[in-house]
């Protein structure tokens, strides 16, 4: 599962959380407050490629953010 998702999730989060930056490019420090946004987007890449669900489902977020 996560050798073939985990570069999506990872790729696609990280990207969320560094957006933002001046000029349009990435900031220098990641925004934490969008933790769940990411996460959500990153999963939602990959049931838009018809990843079945036992593969996406474990990604969850727990924390206040």
């Amino acid at each position: 599962m996560m050798d073939a998702d985990g570069p999506t999730i990872v790729d696609t989060f990280y990207e969320e959380l560094f957006s933002g930056g001046p000029d349009g490019r990435p900031a220098l420090e990641p925004d934490m407050t969008k933790s769940a946004l990411a996460l959500h987007l990153a999963v939602k890449k990959l049931r838009s490629r018809g990843v079945s669900f036992h593969r996406w489902v474990p990604f969850i977020h727990m924390g206040k953010y």
